[in-house]
């Protein structure tokens, strides 16, 4: 029996899935298949060797390079149909609020969704806004360091002058929030801080399904807004390492990222989440290198 589910794996990894998507297809089997030798088919000895193994043959290979434009985004994220908050579709709203927040606190979705609305959980201040997650939430690592942990993020250009500052004002998140407990307020029944905008669950708490579909969303809205196609597949978790890596460029230290990202170590940032955000700078070097040429 187990030799006939092993040769099953192994037909699906010469179709070219990964050894995660195989683990699935085991952990699928393990449910319906009786025990063999009083284990359960996922927790056998021969499957976690077996599992090991093709992990030593197919290792997993991590992106290097972003693959979405965060610039791009972030750009159209102060244009229509995200803009003006007051009156734009309040589905717009939501996007853009969760994708904000979850790009400047490089917060698991998880954790965002365990975010609250009321005080003390959450506070606004002059220079900052300060969330914190129901106390019943578990985090992913249950452990003192990720137990608890508050998300602050400060006022972005608090005093717009020039048109150019007024622009990027707009992608404050303490200025998006305040809008969207404004718009929510009337329906919200939840006091978890993002809620359902329709459907039979409007104004519920929205799962951590409901906003990886809102931080897809935003990026596939803005590629459309700026007449660009949109890479595929998206997927929500990648803004983790696209907040990260941007950060980690513009001279942060790692020790401050892997704070605000709740990683206890910086190799989880530089084995899984890094990418080099400034290849397409390299790229511009070298075009102008052979440009030379022709002076």
């Amino acid at each position: 029996d187990m030799q006939q589910i092993f040769q099953f794996l192994l037909g699906l990894i010469d179709e070219g899935l990964s050894v995660s998507s195989i683990k699935v297809f085991l952990a699928a089997i393990s449910c319906f298949h009786i025990k063999v030798d009083g284990s359960p088919v996922f927790s056998h000895p021969l499957s976690k060797c077996f599992l090991k193994g093709l992990v030593n043959l197919y290792p997993p290979v991590p992106r290097l390079v972003p693959q979405w434009s965060l610039s791009l985004v972030l750009t159209q994220l102060m244009h229509k149909p995200f803009e003006p908050l007051a009156s734009s579709d309040l589905s717009f709203l939501s996007y853009k609020v969760a994708f904000l927040l979850a790009i400047t606190s490089l917060r698991r979705v998880g954790e965002i969704a365990a975010l609250c609305c009321d005080p003390p959980y959450m506070e606004f201040y002059p220079n900052r806004v300060v969330l914190r997650p129901r106390p019943t939430f578990l985090p992913k690592v249950v452990s003192k360091f990720h137990m608890g942990q508050t998300v602050s993020l400060p006022v972005f250009l608090p005093e717009p002058h020039s048109a150019a500052e007024k622009a990027l004002h707009t992608l404050d998140l303490r200025r998006c929030l305040l809008f969207y407990l404004k718009r929510t307020a009337d329906f919200r029944v939840d006091r978890s801080l993002f809620v359902c905008f329709r459907g039979p669950r409007k104004g519920r708490a929205a799962s951590s399904q409901t906003i990886s579909r809102w931080l897809v969303q935003a990026i596939r809205l803005a590629y459309s807004s700026a007449n660009r196609d949109c890479p595929l597949p998206l997927r929500a978790h990648s803004l983790r390492a696209q907040g990260a890596s941007a950060a980690f460029s513009s001279g942060l230290r790692l020790e401050d990222i892997c704070r605000s990202a709740t990683w206890s170590a910086p190799s989880t940032f530089i084995r899984h989440y890094a990418l080099d955000v400034d290849s397409s700078k390299d790229a511009v070097v070298g075009k102008t290198i052979l440009q030379s040429l022709f002076r």
